[in-house]
C-alpha cells in the first residue's frame, strides 16, 4: 500500500516537474542584429512579414498586428494567442530592444525567456535585420494598440506533450553570422526560402518535433491544422509525386503561392498564407527546389486539386473588354428591365449559370459581345443571305435608314453561386471569420469594391483573400458586388464550426 502511494506521488511529481519545465525559462542568446530601415530592406522585410507573420498576428476584425487567437492549433493543446506587435510601449513591442525581437524570431523565445508556440526562423542576418526594420517602420500595421494580448496557456496534455517533444530547449543556431544565399532561381535559394524564410517545411511535414524537417518524410504533408471555422484539415503533399505537385506547372505554382488560386480555379485552403511579395525569380527557385526533393506518395485527405497530365485549366480572364460603369450604362439603355431577384438590384437573372470556376471566367468573358436589336434573328456580324440584297434595296430605297448600333446586354450572372464557387462563403457567410467585414460594403462605391474583389492585395498586402483578377472579369465582379451591397451574404446558411 505504501509502495503504491509512493509510486503515485513520484508520478505526480514527475508530471509536475515536466509541466513546470515547459512553463520555465530557457537560455537563448540575443543576436546582436539591428533594424535595417533602408528602402530595400523595408521592402524585403514587408514581403517576409506579410507572408510569414501577419496571418497569425493580425486578427480578422482588426487592421493592426495587435495579436489574434491561434485557432489553427488543436484545442486539446490549450488556448493560444499571438503577441501584440504594434508600437505600443507596454502592450506591444514599442519598448522592446532589437536583440530581444531578434531572439524571438530566431529562437522562438519570448522576452521573458519562455519558449513560444511559434516557428523559429533560420533566416540570414540580412533578412532578419530587414524584418526588424519593417517592425520599426511606422507602417499602419504597427499603429499603437493598448490592448494586451491574452497569455497563452497549455492544457495539461498539451503542456506535457510540448515539453516531451521540444525538450524545453531552443533550436540550436548561431546568434550571428547566418548568410543569405545569392538571390537566383536556384535550388540553393529555393531551399533557403522553403526552410528558413517561409517555413514551408514545418507546415508540410507531419509531426511536432523541431527536427522533423531533417527526416525522410519532409514535404509529404499531413500536418494537422484548424481552418478559420474550426474544421480540421491537413497540409498538402508538396513533393512532385502524383499525389502531390507532379503535374503542376511553374505558372500553376506561382499563382497558387502568390495569389491563393489553385490550378482548377479554386481558392487555396486556409491557413496557407499568400506570398504576395514573392517575385518570379523567387517563385522559380522555390519550385525548382521542391522538384529536387524525393517524391513521396501521400494522398492527403481533402487536399486538392489532384492534377493529371491532361487536367484542364480555367480560361483565365486577362483583360476585360468593358469597365463596370460601361456595362451598367449600356445595360440601362436596353429595352429589357433588369431583374432584382436573388442576384441583387440591377443585376439580371442568369440564363446560363456557371457550373465551375472555369465557366465563371469563360461565361463572364462571352457576355461582352454585341447582340442585334429586338426582333432580329441574325447577329450583326453574320453575312446577309445570298439574293437578299435586291429585296433590301427595293424596300429601303425611298427612305434609307442608318444602321442601328448594336447594344450590349448586361451579363446574366448568378451572384450567390459565384460567391460560393469562389470560396467567398467560407470566409464571409454568417458565422464565418470575416462576415462582419461585409458591413463596410454599403458605404463604399461599386468601382472601389470591384477593385477590392479582384485585387485585395493592393488594399491590404497581407490579406489571406485570394487575388481573383485573372479568374473574375469586371462585369462578373460588379454583379457580385451589387449582390453583396444588397445584403446577399446574410441570406446564406451559417458556417458550421
Amino acid at each position: 500500500m505504501h509502495r503504491e502511494v509512493r509510486g503515485t506521488v513520484k508520478g505526480t511529481l514527475l508530471l509536475s516537474l515536466l509541466l513546470a519545465g515547459c512553463a520555465g525559462t530557457v537560455k537563448a542568446p540575443y543576436p546582436p542584429i539591428r533594424a535595417d530601415t533602408s528602402p530595400a530592406a523595408l521592402a524585403r522585410g514587408a514581403a517576409i512579414f506579410h507572408a510569414s507573420c501577419e496571418a497569425c498576428h493580425r486578427g480578422g476584425d482588426t487592421d493592426t498586428a495587435s495579436g489574434a487567437p491561434l485557432h489553427e492549433l488543436p484545442s486539446y493543446m490549450g488556448s493560444f494567442h499571438s503577441s501584440n506587435l504594434t508600437s505600443h510601449p507596454t502592450a506591444g513591442i514599442g519598448a522592446a530592444k532589437d536583440e530581444e525581437l531578434a531572439r524571438a524570431i530566431r529562437y522562438a523565445v519570448s522576452r521573458d525567456g519562455r519558449l513560444m508556440v511559434m516557428p523559429s526562423y533560420g533566416m540570414g542576418d540580412k533578412d532578419l535585420a530587414a524584418v526588424l526594420g519593417f517592425l520599426r517602420s511606422g507602417d499602419p500595421l504597427f499603429k499603437p494598440d493598448a490592448t494586451p494580448a491574452p497569455r497563452s496557456e497549455f492544457s495539461f496534455i498539451g503542456g506535457l506533450g510540448f515539453r516531451v517533444i521540444m525538450g524545453n530547449e531552443p533550436v540550436q543556431r548561431p546568434p550571428l553570422g547566418i548568410p543569405v544565399p545569392p538571390k537566383a532561381p536556384t535550388v540553393e535559394y529555393g531551399r533557403y526560402m522553403a526552410h528558413d524564410v517561409y517555413d514551408c517545411a514545418s507546415c508540410h511535414t507531419p509531426g511536432f518535433s523541431p527536427n522533423k524537417t531533417e527526416g525522410d518524410d519532409i514535404f509529404e504533408g499531413g500536418m494537422a491544422f484548424k481552418d478559420p471555422e474550426g474544421r480540421e484539415l491537413h497540409s498538402s503533399n508538396i513533393t512532385f509525386h502524383a499525389t502531390g505537385l507532379a503535374y503542376w506547372t511553374q505558372e500553376d505554382f506561382s499563382r497558387a503561392v502568390r495569389d491563393g488560386i489553385a490550378p482548377d480555379g479554386s481558392p487555396i485552403r486556409s491557413p496557407m498564407p499568400r506570398f504576395r511579395g514573392m517575385d518570379e525569380e523567387e517563385a522559380k527557385a522555390l519550385y525548382e527546389y521542391l522538384r529536387s526533393v524525393p517524391p513521396l506518395k501521400n494522398d492527403v485527405d481533402g487536399a486538392r486539386p489532384r492534377l493529371t497530365a491532361t487536367t484542364p485549366r480555367p480560361d483565365w480572364v486577362a483583360t476585360p473588354a468593358t469597365a463596370p460603369g460601361e456595362v451598367a450604362a449600356e445595360a440601362a439603355t436596353t429595352n429589357e428591365p433588369a431583374s432584382a431577384d436573388a442576384t441583387g438590384p440591377g443585376v439580371a437573372t442568369p440564363t446560363e449559370t456557371p457550373s465551375s470556376p472555369t465557366s465563371v471566367a469563360t461565361g463572364a468573358g462571352t457576355t461582352q459581345g454585341a447582340v442585334p436589336s429586338s426582333g432580329s434573328t441574325q447577329t450583326s456580324a453574320s453575312p446577309a443571305p445570298r439574293g437578299s440584297e435586291s429585296t433590301s434595296v427595293a424596300t429601303n430605297a425611298a427612305t434609307p435608314k442608318a444602321p442601328r448600333k448594336p447594344r450590349l446586354v448586361a451579363a446574366r450572372i448568378d451572384a450567390p453561386k459565384v460567391f460560393t464557387q469562389l470560396g467567398c462563403a467560407g470566409c464571409h457567410a454568417p458565422g464565418a471569420r470575416y462576415h462582419d467585414r461585409l458591413a463596410r460594403a454599403p458605404g463604399r462605391s461599386e468601382a472601389e469594391l470591384v477593385r477590392w474583389v479582384r485585387n485585395p492585395e493592393k488594399f491590404l498586402p497581407g490579406t489571406p483573400m485570394p487575388t481573383y483578377a485573372e479568374l473574375l472579369d469586371e462585369a462578373t465582379a460588379l454583379a457580385l458586388v451589387r449582390w453583396v451591397k444588397a445584403g446577399g451574404p446574410a441570406t446564406l446558411a451559417p458556417v458550421s464550426h
